[in-house]
């Protein structure tokens, strides 16, 4: 099937059903019926209302963090509102709310910061080989599929979460389910009318404000929730500080009998001072000389002043979904949407210097130098660094339909989506006419038009179908098999490539494609009602990211995508005062992708290499994760999780004749041995609190060979009374203080001589929040 085709098809559907909410919305005295479920294998497709019920059947579970549902099929954690309302940090994103969940990594170095300070990783995978989705559009940067959580959702846009650990059924749609998705879905809007007005203040001058409307029923079943969030903070580490404004609209209106349409619309802008060239982070020598919280200065001429050192972001998530019955039998859904990101980002190179130290990379960092009249030449001492943009935009479209048999559901649909990037890094020269109080125009920057890293446009266009076939067993055993063809086509026009090699600066003019059928099949046997197993197999691949396709002389590499086979089994029990489930797991990855190096390609140098990347190998993750929870007597209830996660890639013998290194056998970089959690949380009357902790275990900072870090661990706490119409609520982050080590990229630990960055957790944070509710 051409691309065309595909496309004609997708519109096609989206058409018909369209016609077919619009014919249901003649019928006559029919009663208005809420639109179903369009409930899948994974969870995508599902409403958060549907996520959530199926997962809170007693009290242990609707108060645990965590908890499982007796109808899933691969292991997940199902986070609810009511935790992140009560629980978890105002000033926070996504990840804040996903680090309760077992085998789920990852702390923030930045206190109440805004910027790029905290990814995830879950069962070692990293950010970029699992899926984020958003009411079920997966989203993500377009050179890779790596994500900026501070950037389009903050907790006051979460309803709801769910972390998926594996990838899901065929109709979970996105780049990357390779291992797992992080699943978010927006608040619901109400039937009633209510205002909401936050404010909160905290530690490092923080002040965050969320103003959210909910007009209730206005005009034949028309709904609307307007959410405003303004932030600021100065951020834990030095000269960090930042703002942000987010604007939110979800329009729910039912459009017929059986039909309703459901509009959303969400932008923020974002401006933060961050040292970009290695940030964020640290050398140990400047730790031991300047303290842990070191990031910028405010000295003028000194390469680390702030000034010089920010990034301004814009953002957009829009889309429009149709969901309804067309026959009794059959329901469908179509989301059309698009999302928005561009970032701005200035910085100098030298973050690794100290302070008021002649520049280790000096102005014009390739080494050119540029005799100007009215601004002077380039001298050693001359501070270096770069103009960034990354701007993309995303299209998309997503159909599914259900048809429902007494014996069996089946699921269909697809995605295609296309995406537009422009990219450029040029090389600046900050001394040049410099003002003492650093606030001259960017115009007064002295560019080098031949020292350019990168000037560079691409586009993709993917498209995925997809069929799911739910088979009921009697009543208790569901089987699915299922099947997903992806195709995604990559195209690079860069008038200034950056490629590996010793040819910089090339010109590329290059198109990749990679497809692939991938296939499932899930299990689900409820023993009885409140108890239950599940199953999975499941295979999955990667894209390669845009850099890893590109070396010396504009030839394409043949980086092909990485492959997992997942097997998954688990339990989930859920009866009277208790909630617990449990689950062991094997994923095995083929293709691994990993630094390399090649022979260079080009003439002049051939007895030269390249840094490249390969395909060197395989990789292995492994392991069981288990969660409980329990409900005592006058609203307490404790709650425990625990995972034990092996993540190691085999040893390679490299390939001599092509000048690839042998690879040692060692652990996945910055993949955890193991994460546990656990606490006790209050919910009686007026009064909540939680008291939680969780433990990262060791790991190895930068893959096989490398130092390994002791691992991390933080103790929270929160506190709230609610008095009516207002509500008063404290939350404390890591009470105990603890500073310790969670990244680090060099090659010996704690030693002055080594130039790795360190990041370390952010400190004792407060915040104090006022809510007022009418």
């Amino acid at each position: 099937m051409t691309r065309q085709n595909l496309a004609r098809l997708m519109t096609g559907a989206s058409l018909l059903l369209m016609l077919a909410a619009a014919g249901t919305a003649h019928a006559a005295d029919a009663p208005i019926a809420t639109a179903p479920a369009m409930t899948g294998a994974g969870a995508e497709g599902t409403d958060v209302s549907g996520v959530v019920v199926s997962a809170e059947v007693n009290r242990a579970a609707k108060d645990a963090p965590a908890k499982a549902s007796l109808d899933q099929v691969q292991p997940e954690s199902i986070i609810s509102r009511q935790y992140i309302e009560q629980h978890v940090s105002e000033v926070g994103d996504y990840t804040d709310v996903a680090l309760i969940a077992p085998s789920v990594s990852g702390i923030g170095s930045d206190g109440a910061g805004i910027g790029d300070y905290n990814k995830v990783a879950i069962r070692g995978f990293q950010d970029g080989q699992y899926n984020v989705t958003y009411d079920g559009i997966s989203f993500g940067d377009t050179n890779d599929p790596t994500h900026h959580p501070d950037d389009y959702f903050p907790t006051s846009l979460i309803g709801a979460m769910v972390v998926d650990r594996g990838p899901g059924a065929a109709g979970d749609l996105g780049q990357s389910n390779f291992g797992g998705a992080l699943h978010m879905f927006s608040p619901t809007v109400s039937d009633t009318f209510g205002l909401q007005q936050k404010v909160t203040f905290g530690s490092f001058n923080t002040r965050d404000s969320v103003t959210t409307l909910n007009t209730g029923d206005f005009w034949n079943g028309a709904k609307l929730l307007l959410n405003l969030n303004l932030r600021h903070t100065d951020g834990e580490l030095s000269y960090a500080g930042g703002d942000m404004i987010n604007g939110m609209a979800k329009f729910v209106v039912p459009i017929g009998p059986n039909w309703t349409l459901t509009a959303f619309g969400t932008q923020q802008y974002t401006r933060f001072n961050f040292e970009d060239s290695n940030g964020p982070g640290i050398t140990w020598q400047q730790t031991q000389l300047y303290g842990k919280n070191f990031f910028m200065t405010n000295i003028p001429g000194d390469e680390h002043n702030y000034k010089w050192n920010y990034e301004a972001k814009a953002t957009d998530f829009e889309y429009v979904d149709a969901k309804g019955t067309i026959v009794p039998s059959v329901t469908a859904e179509d989301q059309l949407y698009t999302y928005f990101y561009a970032n701005k980002t200035v910085s100098t190179d030298g973050n690794a210097d100290l302070i008021g130290a002649t520049p280790a990379t000096p102005g014009f960092t390739s080494g050119i130098s540029v005799a100007t009249p009215s601004l002077g030449e380039s001298k050693a001492t001359d501070i270096g660094g770069y103009d960034k943009l990354n701007q993309y935009r995303v299209w998309g479209n997503v159909v599914r339909i259900n048809k429902e048999w007494s014996f069996a559901t089946l699921k269909v649909g697809g995605l295609t989506e296309i995406s537009t990037t422009d990219r450029h890094n040029d090389l600046q020269d900050f001394t040049a006419n410099f003002a003492p109080d650093l606030k001259f125009p960017a115009s007064q920057y002295l560019p080098v038009a031949t020292g350019d890293k990168l000037q560079e446009n691409s586009k993709w266009f993917q498209y995925q179908v997809f069929a799911d076939f739910e088979i009921h067993v009697g009543d208790n055993l569901k089987l699915t098999p299922g099947i997903k063809y992806v195709n995604f086509t990559r195209q690079v026009d860069a008038a200034n490539e950056n490629v590996a090699g010793t040819a910089k600066n090339t010109p590329i003019d290059a198109k990749n494609t990679f497809d692939s059928p991938l296939y499932f099949f899930t299990a689900n046997y409820k023993v009885t009602p409140d108890w239950a197993f599940y199953g999975q197999v499941a295979t999955s691949f990667l894209i390669p990211d845009l850099a890893s396709l590109y070396v010396s002389g504009a030839n394409t590499e043949n980086v092909q995508p990485e492959k997992t086979l997942t097997y998954q089994v688990g339990t989930v029990y859920t009866h009277g005062n208790l909630t617990a489930d449990f689950d062991l797991y094997e994923v095995d990855a083929s293709n691994f992708e990993n630094a390399c190096t090649l022979p260079d390609p080009t003439p002049t140098n051939p007895n030269q290499t390249i840094a490249a990347f390969c395909n060197l190998g395989k990789a292995r993750y492994n392991g069981f994760e288990a969660e409980a929870a329990y409900a005592l007597p006058h609203g307490y209830s404790l709650f425990a999780n625990y995972s034990s996660n092996v993540s190691k890639t085999e040893a390679s013998a490299g390939n001599a004749a092509e000048g690839i290194a042998a690879a040692p056998a060692g652990a996945v970089a910055n993949a955890p041995r193991y994460t546990a959690a656990g606490g006790v949380i209050y919910n009686q009357g007026p009064w909540a609190g939680a008291i939680t902790y969780k433990q990262v275990g060791a790991f190895s900072s930068n893959g096989p060979g490398t130092p390994y870090l002791p691992g991390y661990g933080t103790l929270n706490g929160s506190a709230a009374y609610d008095f009516g119409h207002f509500k008063l609520k404290l939350q404390v982050a890591n009470m105990l203080d603890k500073r310790d080590v969670t990244s680090f990229n060099g090659s010996k630990l704690y030693t002055v001589s080594d130039p790795g960055f360190y990041t370390f957790q952010s400190g004792r944070t407060i915040m104090g929040t006022l809510i007022a509710k009418f």
